[in-house]
């Protein structure tokens, strides 16, 4: 669960967060790294949190509730459910309104243990960044990666015993993988680098 410090210091201090137990083996610096978009989408909700609550919008709250589950976000401040429970007070009688709460009352899936992970890094030309992240048992996993488009990026997940579970070669940087692991344990990320460039990179998991 993202912890009331981590949302003070994303909002008011505008730095990225840290991808928690998300281990590179590179042992990148991961200091003073630009705003991803989950930041930025966090912030949105906030925004639209304070707006609804001040103006009695059942809109806006609902629309924050949709962000916080779309993104996976878990907050004790700022919770999904809260927030569609008030809507639904300031929604009065309105059904449209009320459907729309109905429909957006899901909570977000999640596949990697604790928080989501997401790093903002670069790989060098012919390399490859290795992450290991935990998953859950019988829960959809996902893996994201966007590059900047100066070369072809790959990405390979192996589970524990170094057996290939999923990839994306496609000729992009721009990858995902989705699979759902049959156990709860670590699995490995690979990142390579097909190009004769470095690339900067934005990975994701759910």
């Amino acid at each position: 669960m993202k912890k009331l410090f981590l949302l003070t210091a994303l909002l008011c201090m505008g730095i990225a967060a840290s991808a928690q137990d998300f281990k590179n083996e590179d042992e990148k610096d991961t200091t003073a790294k630009p705003i991803p978009p989950a930041v930025e989408n966090l912030r949105l909700a906030f925004d639209l949190s304070r707006y609804g609550y001040a103006n009695k919008n059942a809109v806006s709250l609902i629309t924050a509730a949709q962000i916080l589950n779309q993104n996976g976000f878990e907050l004790e401040e700022l919770d999904a459910e809260k927030l569609l429970e008030d809507a639904r007070t300031f929604a009065k009688d309105n059904p449209h309104l009320l459907a729309l709460i109905d429909m957006s009352d899901t909570g977000p899936v999640r596949g990697a243990l604790g928080e989501e992970k997401y790093s903002l890094d670069m790989v060098k030309s012919y390399s490859t960044d290795t992450y290991k992240v935990k998953f859950k048992e019988n829960k959809k996993a996902v893996v994201q990666v966007k590059g900047v488009g100066l070369t072809d990026l790959d990405l390979y997940i192996y589970d524990k015993n170094g057996n290939l579970v999923t990839s994306d070669t496609s000729d992009s940087d721009n990858c995902e993988c989705t699979w759902v692991p049959k156990w709860t344990g670590e699995f490995t990320i690979r990142i390579k680098n097909r190009g004769g460039l470095y690339n900067l990179y934005y990975m994701q998991t759910n």
